[in-house]
């Protein structure tokens, strides 16, 4: 019985208060439906708001990632084991750039290193001893060069001190046969006059022989004296006499003459001989010539080996530089055998420990840069050509309430994801204090533009048809009677909007009333108390009909009003 009573008493209270609920709401409804027909009936009771310059700022929300601009993988670059990595190397140690945090086993690399300069070592020795052989082997060669060139202008001169030579001889021989010949000639021609001699002798002779006779006859004869015929003997022993002497002025002529012609041979050979000797003579001083610019050819020759010694002093040079190049590759493997931090920053992630044989390029620390940080979050494309570097920007974070941080663009894409239509942009922000990291969620609004259109309204005086698409606003002439007007709208924001044709500055337009205002309606400006918050900011509206009732939708741009108020706009 109790129970019962227990469960009963509730449920009555409960029937009770329903009733008595109800009741209540049926007055009130028929209390607003009399003040309904009053106002329908009457004059509209609205605010009122003119058309002018307002400012229109566009923005838009997305969503953020906080990222660091660094993140560096520490990877050893030589496979090894591990056998340097201090403990307290862990998540959130900060770590200087160049500060050494661990190390690969070195013993193999070490040895390298010997080994490079061991090498080295042997390409100095070859190099010193090709220098060192060098300079006497290019003086030698130069010297024989001197040398075969001073023989070649020696036996030129030899050659051409043999053909003089030879010149003179031969003038001089040829001189000689020329005159041993006259000689002859003038021996021959003595011969010839001394046979003439000789034949006048004898025909003297034989004319006095012949004189002689006769006397003798005409002697015996008495034809004449004995004086006559003395005289005859004597002139015939005359003539005999003169014929002697001819004939040894003839014997005498021949014997010059054969020993002139034995002369003239001996010149004729003579000059045989001495053009055969000069000629033998110029042969052999043209092949010392010859032979002497052979040497120098070859001398030459030797030198052209001048650069093949540079090329081998340059080979040599080069080995060494290889060398040491080798050296220099060794001690950088040597030193890769160390883990060195390449930034500032702090350790996220550690994915080995001491012992551990790790591969090259295999992650063993993450380092992350966290001095200032990154927010980056996704813009549509079709802002790409509102938002650019430098555009501001808002932003707030999840895991820091309360926190609102305004930045500018600093980074952006310039290619859109093709997936989704949107490119990245990134905001940097300062993290000295460290109250950020990586991977924290952000809110970024972003201020696309804002400006001030010489004629526009607040939103709540535009009514936009969702069947057609048409915009009106009810426009209040000086008479107080309302007329509903087409516009046309430009941009707009969460407050207000463009007007690009319809109205006028200057226009007064229904921003609120209790009832929707029909056309060539009377309208009674004032007496609605709740009024849109964003009425304030039309300047042209009166400090006294600031709205407040009015609230916004975020992300929608459209505005609701407060119970029993319509708004200008709509729907």
């Amino acid at each position: 019985m109790k129970k019962a009573i227990f469960i009963g008493v509730p449920f009555i209270l409960l029937l009770v208060l329903v009733g008595w609920r109800y009741m209540q709401k049926t007055e009130t409804n028929k209390q607003l439906g009399v003040r309904a027909q009053g106002l329908k009936n009457g004059p509209a009771n609205v605010v009122l708001a003119k058309v002018g310059p307002l400012p229109v700022t566009l923005t838009f929300e997305a969503v953020g990632t906080v990222s660091s601009p660094y993140t560096v993988e520490l990877c050893p670059k030589l496979t090894g084991k591990i056998v340097s990595l201090p403990d307290y190397l862990r998540e959130g140690y900060t770590v200087k750039k160049g500060q050494v945090l661990g190390q690969i086993d070195p013993t193999e690399t070490i040895g390298q290193v010997l080994q490079a300069q061991s090498l080295k070592a042997q390409a100095v020795s070859t190099l010193v001893s090709a220098q060192y052989t060098q300079h006497p082997t290019v003086e030698n060669v130069n010297s024989q060069i001197a040398q075969a060139k001073a023989t070649v202008d020696s036996n030129i001169a030899d050659y051409d001190q043999v053909k003089e030579n030879l010149d003179a001889q031969v003038h001089q021989a040829t001189a000689n046969v020329t005159d041993t010949q006259a000689k002859v000639d003038a021996a021959k021609a003595a011969t010839a006059n001394a046979v003439a001699g000789l034949a006048s002798a004898n025909a003297t002779l034989e004319d006095a022989q012949a004189k002689l006779d006769r006397q003798m006859v005409l002697y015996k004869q008495n034809f004449i004296a004995a004086q006559d015929v003395d005289d005859s003997k004597a002139a015939q022993k005359v003539a005999k006499a003169n014929v002697d002497v001819a004939q040894g002025l003839v014997n005498s002529a021949k014997q010059n003459e054969v020993s002139l012609e034995q002369q003239k041979r001996e010149a004729d050979d003579n000059l045989s001989i001495v053009k055969k000797t000069g000629e033998t003579n110029i042969r052999a001083a043209k092949a010392k010539v010859v032979l002497a610019r052979a040497a120098l050819g070859y001398a030459e020759a030797t030198n052209n080996l001048k650069p093949a010694y540079a090329a081998q002093i340059k080979a040599d040079e080069a080995a060494v530089a290889a060398a040491q190049g080798n050296i220099n590759q060794a001690n950088a493997r040597l030193s890769d055998c160390n883990l060195v931090a390449t930034i500032d920053g702090t350790i996220s992630k550690r994915n080995a420990d001491v012992g551990t044989v790790v591969n090259a390029g295999a992650s063993i620390l993450e380092v992350q840069y966290l001095k200032w940080l990154y927010v980056t979050s996704t813009v549509p494309i079709e802002y790409s050509d509102r938002v650019v570097k430098g555009t501001t920007v808002t932003m707030t974070f999840d895991a820091i309430p309360g926190l609102k941080l305004n930045g500018t663009v600093a980074e952006l894409s310039n290619v859109a994801d093709p997936q989704n239509r949107q490119y990245d942009a990134m905001i940097k922000i300062d993290n000295t204090d460290g109250k950020f990291r990586p991977g924290m969620y952000a809110r970024v609004h972003y201020l696309v533009s804002k400006k001030i259109f010489p004629i526009a309204v607040a939103r709540e005086a535009i009514k936009t048809s969702n069947v057609t698409g048409i915009s009106t606003a009810t426009m209040v002439d000086t008479g107080n009677v309302a007329h509903v007007v087409t516009v046309v709208t430009g941009e707009q924001d969460t407050n207000n909007i463009e007007i690009k044709s319809g109205l006028d500055a200057g226009d007064r337009v229904v921003v609120l009333s209790y009832v929707p205002v029909k056309d060539k309606q009377k309208v009674v400006e004032g007496g609605i108390k709740k009024k849109p918050k964003n009425m304030g900011t039309n300047p042209n509206l009166p400090a006294d009909q600031t709205a407040e009732g009015a609230k916004t939708r975020p992300g929608t741009g459209q505005s609701s009003s407060s119970s029993g108020v319509t708004s200008g706009a709509g729907n």
